[in-house]
């Protein structure tokens, strides 16, 4: 056990030193003044908890760690074995209790010298980013009313929108439609969902921001738990509004839940905000996420029988390269705690079993189609992938020179805000707060198998839809599944 009897500061060539005593002998941590290159053991060293989740080509974070405990073992436990106060030398930590565990920003020698020798401590993983897909070309729409003109006409318990958005109507008609060679739709298309898609359900968007006054939202939009800062990642732009060129959030959120584009026109709207203008995010900070919005669920859902909540869904639409357990662990309690994570599969048309997070399992990971039904040219695929969806030319809400509007875009990200959509109109209808396999099975049941072209064998042939034009069903349920009465 460590005893911090004395703690001196030397200066040797530049190094600042640290001496700690226990029993046995002294100890010396060296703290480089100056930033070096950080490595890490390939080797396993017996005694020490290992460090894991890490490749050549992950991009790693300097001196910032996720330390995870094993099951039982607490903070407050480690806190006392190794009998020191991070904060006092100035290095900052977060309780990850998610894992259980916490997020490090230190030097390394810290970790090895005392982290790594504590027997409470499983293992080690060093913070990776995680990036925004690469921008593409996006058309702005100036004017700031809506784009798009509606009818809406009730049947059952369903709403019928003509002149909706092309990709929309891809995701309620059980048939290919079709583009005319002028690129318009060579039909009226109609998207058929439930008129009240979404509601109760929260949808949270971890993604850039959200300009969560836009329109588009109705007043249903809003910042986690109210912060005005994020707590999430360090770096410029903390505040959570969306800066990104492209307003990537704002986009991604309005495909989600907007009242015009998207697929759950009444769910709440959760602007957890985990990258700035920067475009990416660091591993520890949605991990720390993960484990608040799961909070934030189980309380909601233990209240539920005083207030209206009908479940949770979490969209990703970001991406890495390679694995992170500690991601992995937090999705595996989120998703057991009723909250499907959907994420996307990257824009580099690739396959994704090198993708974080969509090569994680309790992920919902969705590759995108163009408007001919055909893998987009640059969607990746493979056997990780669950379930495709239109993800090119998708009109979406923006914010530019101070002005609410709209633009058109492309990418998985927008595929993935769809499949989101779709989720939180099943969680709605059914009250789907703690059964995430259920969620599942309407996804696949409800889905149209076999239509699309260009994607490998590996990759499920599937496209998203809401099933309410599915013909294996009675009149009186709006898709596949659903119970004879709302829940």
């Amino acid at each position: 056990m460590f005893y911090p009897l004395a703690s001196l500061s030397l200066v040797l060539s530049g190094m600042s030193a640290i001496v700690w005593h226990f029993s046995g002998g002294w100890i010396i941590l060296l703290t480089v003044a100056a930033a070096a290159t950080t490595s890490y053991p390939r080797a396993h060293q017996p005694g020490l908890a290992p460090y894991i989740g890490y490749n050549e080509s992950s991009e790693l974070i300097a001196n910032s760690y996720i330390i995870k405990f094993k099951e039982g073992y607490t903070l407050q436990n480690h806190l006392d074995w190794i009998g020191l106060n991070f904060s006092s030398m100035g290095h900052e930590y977060h309780d990850l209790d998610i894992l259980p565990g916490y997020h490090l920003k230190g030097n390394q020698s810290v970790i090895d010298n005392i982290v790594r020798r504590d027997a409470g401590v499983e293992w080690i993983e060093p913070s990776s980013r995680f990036h925004l897909p690469e921008r593409r070309p996006t058309v702005d729409i100036e004017d700031e009313k809506d784009p798009l003109v509606r009818r809406r006409t009730k049947r059952w318990q369903a709403i019928i929108e003509q002149n909706a958005p092309f990709q929309l109507a891809m995701q309620s008609s059980t048939e290919k439609l079709s583009l005319g060679a002028d690129g318009l739709p060579s039909s009226v298309p109609s998207f058929w969902h439930w008129s009240e898609a979404g509601r109760n359900v929260d949808i949270y968007i971890f993604d850039s921001g959200i300009n969560i006054s836009h329109p588009e939202f109705g007043g249903r939009a809003s910042n986690f738990q109210g912060i005005d800062v994020t707590p999430y990642y360090d770096g410029e732009d903390r505040f959570m509004t969306d800066t990104t060129p492209n307003r990537h959030g704002t986009c991604i959120a309005s495909l989600a839940g907007g009242r015009l584009g998207g697929a759950a026109k009444h769910a709440n709207i959760i602007n957890v905000k985990v990258c700035g203008i920067q475009r990416s995010a660091e591993s520890a900070g949605v991990v720390r996420a993960l484990g608040d919005v799961r909070k934030e669920h189980n309380a909601k859902r233990w209240r539920s029988r005083r207030a209206p909540f009908a479940g949770s869904v979490i969209n990703m639409s970001f991406g890495g390269i390679g694995y992170s357990r500690a991601m992995a662990t937090a999705i595996k309690k989120v998703d057991k705690a009723g909250i499907p994570v959907v994420v996307s599969a990257g824009n580099l048309n690739t396959l994704t079993y090198s993708r974080s997070p969509c090569n994680i399992r309790d992920t919902i990971c969705v590759a995108a189609v163009d408007n001919g039904y055909r893998k987009a040219n640059w969607s990746n695929y493979g056997p990780e992938v669950a379930i495709a969806a239109p993800g090119q030319d998708i009109i979406c809400a923006s914010f530019q020179d101070g002005r609410f509007g709209y633009q058109i875009d492309d990418g998985t990200s927008l595929a993935t805000a769809y499949v989101s959509g779709t989720l939180a109109q099943f969680i709605s209808y059914e009250k789907l707060r703690s059964n995430t396999a259920l969620v599942r099975k309407r996804m696949v049941d409800n889905s149209i198998d076999g239509i699309l072209e260009g994607f490998s064998r590996t990759t499920p042939n599937r496209l998203n839809n809401n099933g309410f034009q599915k013909q294996n069903k009675l009149p009186i349920q709006p898709y596949v599944g659903a119970p004879m009465s709302q829940q």
